[in-house]
C-alpha cells in the first residue's frame, strides 16, 4: 500500500457520514482543521446533504440514499421508535443504516479505490465507507457525535453482520481496533467500556458562527434574559411542544430564539409575541452567546453546544437517543427534563423558571464547559491522527 510522508505534505482524507445534521456537523471542526492543514478532503454523505456542504466550501461526493428515502423504503412504513425496544436495534440495522451503508459503499468504493484517502474517518452508524477501507486495506477512523449508548454495541455488530454478508468481512473488526474520536466530556460519557481499543477525546464545538446579524436581532427583543428553543432537525414536528415553550417564556417573562428545522414553518406555530424570534434555520454558534439558557430536544449537537457555553438545559426528549443525552445531563447537574407526556405550558414555564435561577445548575453547566475547554482541538487531534495513517 502506498504511504505518504506526514510532514510537509499533502494527504488525502475522506469523511463519510450517515445523511443527518446530527452525524455531520461534529465532523466540521475536523474537516476545517484538515483544510487548514493544507490536505486534500472530500465529504461524502448523502446527496441530500449536498447543498449544505457547497455552503461550507468543502468538496462532497453524494453516496448512498438521501435519508428521506431511507425511512421510505422501511418496510411497512414502520416507525423504528414505535417498536419493541429489544427489536428496534436489529431492525434498524438491516432495514436502515446496514442497507443505506451498502449502497454507500457501492457508490464510495470507485472512489477509494482510485483516489486512495488515508485515513477515512465516519460516524459510527456509517459503516459503508468502513467496509470499502476494509476491502482496500485504507486507515479508518470513527467519529463519535455525542454519548454513547450501551444499545449501539448491538446496533452497530448488527449493521457490521449486515454487511459482512456483502463484503465477505464484518468491516466492526478493523473499526473497534482503530481510534475512535470521543467529543464526549469524559463527565457526560457514562459508559465504562467501549468497544474501541483507542479512545481518543476530541474537544466538540457549538456550530460555525455565520455573519453576526442574530446578535442585532436578539437586541431588539424586550426581555433581559433570552433563552434557545430547538427541536433539532429530525423530530420537529411537534407544534405543540413548541407552542407550549413559546407560551411558557412569556410566563417566565424571557426572550426566546427559536428553530423550527426543515418541513415546520414557523406560521405554523400561531400567533407570535414580541419576545418570540422565530426562523426555520439560525447558525447555533451566533445564537448561544447571547443566551442564558436551551430548551431543546436533548440532541447531542445541541446539547454539548449548550454545554459548551456553560448554559443549564431543559430537555423535552422526544424520541431515538434523545432521553438517554437527557438522563446523562440531568444526572451530571446541568440541566432538567420533562418526558413527552408531561410538557403543558404550565410545566414548561415551572421548570424553566428553576433552570433559569437555581445555581447548581449553571455551576454544573459551567463545570462542563471547563471540561471540554481543557479536551484536545482539532488541530492537535489531526495531526496525531495523520501520523498514525501514515506510521
Amino acid at each position: 500500500m502506498q504511504r505518504w510522508p506526514v510532514i510537509g505534505v499533502t494527504v488525502r482524507i475522506l469523511f463519510s457520514a450517515w445523511p443527518g445534521y446530527g452525524h455531520l456537523l461534529p465532523m466540521i471542526p475536523l474537516i476545517r482543521a484538515a483544510g487548514r492543514a493544507g490536505h486534500d478532503v472530500v465529504v461524502s454523505t448523502g446527496p441530500d446533504l449536498s447543498p449544505f456542504l457547497k455552503r461550507l466550501g468543502v468538496a462532497s461526493a453524494p453516496a448512498g440514499p438521501t435519508a428521506a428515502d431511507s425511512y421510505a423504503d422501511l418496510p411497512n412504513n414502520v416507525w423504528i421508535s414505535r417498536l419493541p425496544p429489544e427489536e428496534q436495534s436489529a431492525f434498524a440495522a438491516k432495514y436502515l443504516f446496514g442497507a443505506a451503508a451498502k449502497k454507500r459503499a457501492g457508490d464510495l468504493t470507485v472512489l477509494v479505490s482510485d483516489w486512495r484517502p488515508e485515513p477515512v474517518i465516519h460516524d459510527p452508524l456509517e459503516l459503508g465507507a468502513a467496509a470499502v477501507a476494509m476491502q482496500t486495506g485504507t486507515a479508518q477512523v470513527t467519529h463519535g457525535y455525542g454519548p454513547m449508548l450501551a444499545e449501539n454495541d448491538d446496533l452497530i455488530a448488527s449493521i457490521g453482520s449486515e454487511l459482512g454478508r456483502t463484503f465477505g468481512a464484518d468491516p466492526t473488526v478493523l473499526v473497534d481496533e482503530s481510534p475512535y474520536l470521543d467529543i464526549c466530556p469524559s463527565s457526560l460519557q457514562t459508559r465504562k467500556q467501549m468497544p474501541w481499543l483507542d479512545v481518543r477525546p476530541l474537544q466538540p464545538s457549538a456550530g460555525e458562527p455565520a455573519d453576526g446579524s442574530v446578535a442585532a436581532l436578539i437586541a431588539d427583543l424586550p426581555y433581559r434574559d433570552s433563552v434557545y428553543l430547538t427541536l433539532g432537525t429530525v423530530m420537529n414536528q411537534s407544534a405543540g411542544v413548541f407552542r407550549a415553550a413559546i407560551e411558557a417564556s412569556m410566563e417566565v417573562g424571557v426572550n426566546i430564539v427559536a428553530t423550527t428545522g426543515p418541513n415546520l414553518d414557523p406560521p405554523e406555530l400561531g400567533p407570535l409575541p414580541p419576545s418570540a424570534l422565530v426562523s426555520t434555520f439560525l447558525p447555533q454558534a451566533d445564537v448561544l452567546p447571547y443566551c442564558s439558557a436551551v430548551v431543546s430536544h436533548a440532541g447531542a449537537g445541541t446539547m454539548l453546544g449548550a454545554l459548551c457555553h456553560g448554559l443549564p438545559q431543559l430537555c423535552l426528549p422526544q424520541s431515538t437517543d434523545q432521553p438517554f443525552n437527557a438522563a446523562v445531563v440531568v444526572a451530571a447537574g446541568a440541566a432538567l427534563a420533562l418526558q413527552p407526556n408531561e410538557i403543558t405550558t404550565p410545566a414548561v414555564a415551572e421548570v424553566l423558571d428553576r433552570v433559569l435561577h437555581e445555581p447548581p445548575l449553571r455551576e454544573a453547566a459551567e463545570r462542563l464547559r471547563t471540561e471540554i475547554d481543557a479536551m484536545p482541538l482539532a488541530d492537535q487531534v489531526l495531526t496525531d491522527l495523520v501520523a498514525w495513517a501514515h506510521r
